[in-house]
């Protein structure tokens, strides 16, 4: 396997930024995502949230034969059922109300392309069955049309799920999971890429400035070893967002730890023995009720305000989740 690993044109600066890894695990897992595109087998990418899935199906789009076509890319836990079957094969004008005019879906958009479909574990399974018959004979059927017309498309997924274990839940269908999985690619986590930590920090460091236009000239010893030991759970997203807030909430060009989210400022703060030091006294309930409100926020954030992401990682549905964010008026 070669050391070094091309950079590839593409409007997310970040992206690029993955393919210069140092890490042995990541640059095999591109190694991997280079011999599997020169093949037409679908692709399953697995890998914590934030951690670059779309980036590593953008990568094998990339190497591919079909690199001049189009890249479709859409997330599946973003629609109701009904708004994602709409997505993905299109109407005609009529199908439903509101359908004004005909409408091409994500799958006819990447005829000769890659279609990527990101959280492909939020699928129903009535929406499975549809994309494992479309899979089968490439051919689709927009909604409200009985005409079928052939599709040529390579197929990528991503889930940060297990699969196998939604499969043995009944929650996602067994033909499917395998029509899906020829080859399965795993993306690396943050935590697992530390040899990337310091040139990952200092180049979207160098971004954020660029983009919010505000210079930082110095950061303070206590965000560094902050920014070098935390664990990320929200990986490359989450870092992303840490650095942006730090440089918008920069005082005189500094980076302290006035910038870091509340619930990690409480880590940063000084502490006499075991306790952490208070400003004023409230109500328990009170207390409870804002802290569980910056938490959720804080969560919140570091998946992009993704309910889906968010009820996942807090082991909750997303209803909960949206039940509290209209209790705490959080929009």
């Amino acid at each position: 396997m070669r050391e070094g690993v091309q950079m590839i044109e593409n409007k997310d600066p970040i992206s690029q930024f993955y393919y210069n890894s140092k890490n042995p695990q990541y640059l095999k897992m591109l190694y991997f995502c280079e011999k599997a595109a020169k093949s037409n087998s679908n692709i399953l990418l697995i890998g914590e949230s934030g951690s670059g899935k779309e980036v590593a199906a953008r990568y094998i789009h990339h190497h591919s034969k079909r690199k001049n076509e189009p890249l479709v890319s859409i997330n599946c836990s973003s629609y109701t059922e009904s708004l994602l079957e709409s997505e993905l094969f299109g109407y005609e004008e009529g199908a439903f109300t509101g359908a004004l005019k005909k409408k091409r879906g994500k799958i006819e958009t990447s005829d000769k392309g890659t279609l990527f479909l990101d959280e492909i574990g939020d699928l129903s399974l009535l929406t499975q069955i549809k994309l494992l018959r479309t899979i089968e004979n490439k051919k689709i059927q927009r909604i409200g049309s009985n005409k079928e017309q052939s599709v040529d498309f390579r197929l990528i997924t991503a889930t940060n799920i297990d699969l196998a274990d939604a499969v043995s839940n009944q929650q996602f269908r067994e033909d499917f999971f395998y029509r899906i999985s020829t080859i399965v690619i795993r993306v690396p986590s943050l935590r697992e890429r530390k040899e990337d930590l310091s040139d990952l920090i200092d180049y979207m460091l160098t971004k954020s400035q660029e983009e919010h236009d505000i210079e930082i000239t110095d950061i303070c010893p206590e965000v560094k070893e902050f920014l070098m030991t935390y664990s990320y759970p929200g990986n490359i997203r989450e870092l992303k967002n840490l650095l942006d807030r730090m440089v918008v909430l920069s005082h005189n060009g500094v980076i302290t730890k006035d910038g870091l989210p509340i619930m990690h400022s409480i880590k940063a703060t000084n502490t006499i023995g075991n306790h952490h030091q208070f400003n004023t006294i409230v109500p328990m309930k009170e207390f409870k009720k804002d802290a569980e409100k910056a938490y959720l926020l804080w969560i919140l954030n570091q998946f992009d305000g993704h309910v889906g992401d968010t009820a996942k990682a807090l082991e909750v549905t997303p209803r909960y989740i949206q039940y509290k964010k209209n209790d705490y008026n959080i929009k």
